[in-house]
């Protein structure tokens, strides 16, 4: 851009637009139609350059899609299935996976609850994995028999009674089991 401009390009330009409208221009609004006239002339030289660019770059992403066409709508849906299984199957394992382990993290908090607000629940262990039940009319009932042997009474199976103190016996831990 000339930062001067001559006075044979001012005379030209009133002169080509005193033949283009029939108007006499004075000497400031030529400098400033010269002015305008250069700051476009650059501009369209940047229009066209990133034009140019852009041009480029649309070629090189035309050159990077490969387009794919189907004889039919079924080998188009079975393209499709074939791209989009594995990583849907994974992402399906993966979330399954992961509802497991919290729904196992949240059972382990539940039973963990439980042990803690019974204190005595560690004594209970074994009368709960050894007990037989019964239920009868809405009702469910351990069911023990009378110790033949009290040295050696099964735990969840078997009781002693105390006549005196009128009180049934229920063994929870032993020695010997």
């Amino acid at each position: 851009m000339n930062s001067t401009i001559s006075k044979d390009a001012i005379t030209r330009m009133r002169g080509a637009y005193q033949a283009k409208y029939g108007f006499e221009m004075d000497e400031w609004t030529a400098v400033m139609l010269t002015e305008l006239h250069e700051h476009f002339q650059d501009f369209g030289k940047n229009v066209a350059q990133s034009n140019s660019e852009i041009g480029k770059a649309a070629q090189l992403i035309k050159g990077q899609i490969n387009l794919v066409h189907f004889k039919s709508d079924r080998q188009a849906f079975w393209f499709g299935i074939s791209r989009l299984l594995p990583p849907s199957l994974v992402t399906l394992v993966g979330i399954l996976l992961i509802a497991y382990f919290v729904n196992q993290g949240n059972k382990y908090q539940e039973i963990a609850r439980f042990e803690d607000s019974y204190p005595n629940f560690e004594h209970f262990r074994q009368l709960i994995r050894n007990g037989a039940l019964h239920e009868e009319k809405n009702t469910t009932y351990l069911v023990l028999r009378p110790a033949s042997n009290i040295s050696s009474m099964k735990i969840g199976e078997e009781y002693q009674y105390l006549k005196k103190q009128n009180v049934v016996l229920v063994p929870l831990v032993t020695d010997s089991q």
